[in-house]
């Protein structure tokens, strides 16, 4: 009787599974400053031509920066999504690890990446992300001239790009200067005209 009872909670362990651990808390420490590198200062990795040893906190610090960055994988997951159709560059500097995760277009048999289709990762020792800085979006609040000339931080809600929220939320605005594209020398426009 007592060999049954310990081969059924067993058995019943065996079959538990563990739950999807909760999202790790996103910080903001503007403190924090991405390390500047050009494509000739990165080195790939080749594990064919040589062992590669990664350290347990970096393997943690990728896996943390790649389920917060990649939705959870299923069968209806499209390939631009998928952790391997990703590039992972990572740089230690003290107890941070950098990690920046960007599309590989040559992954889904494509040309291009999606325009903004990256970020970047600041993930500490213990596991948490300290900073987390969207391709595409300023890495600092941006800043607009007012009416006065003067310049002013405007902050943003959370997700929001600050200078579209501070344009679109204002319309005496103008567009800022930095998100115009140049475009075929017509005069800027407030995108605000149609409809």
């Amino acid at each position: 009787m007592r060999q049954g009872i310990l081969l059924l909670a067993l058995f019943s362990m065996g079959c538990m599974r563990t739950p999807r651990s909760p999202p790790v808390p996103v910080e903001d420490d503007r403190s924090i400053t991405f390390p500047a590198y050009a494509d000739a200062d990165v080195v790939t990795v080749q594990p064919s031509q040589h062992p590669v040893v990664l350290e347990g906190v970096l393997l943690r610090a990728l896996m943390i920066a790649t389920q917060d960055f990649l939705p959870p994988a299923s069968k209806e997951t499209p390939c631009q999504h998928r952790p391997e159709a990703q590039r992972y560059q990572v740089m230690r500097q003290g107890d941070l690890f950098f990690i920046h995760i960007s599309e590989d277009p040559t992954a889904c048999g494509k040309t291009y990446p999606a325009l903004d289709s990256g970020a970047w990762y600041a993930v500490d020792k213990a596991g948490r992300i300290r900073r987390r800085v969207l391709d595409g979006m300023p890495d600092a609040p941006v800043e607009v001239r007012t009416s006065g000339g003067d310049s002013e931080r405007v902050p943003a809600e959370p997700g929001v790009a600050p200078a579209l929220d501070s344009v679109w939320n204002d319309p005496s605005l103008p567009w800022p200067e930095a998100l115009r594209d140049g475009g075929p020398g017509e005069a800027p426009s407030t995108g605000r005209d149609a409809g």
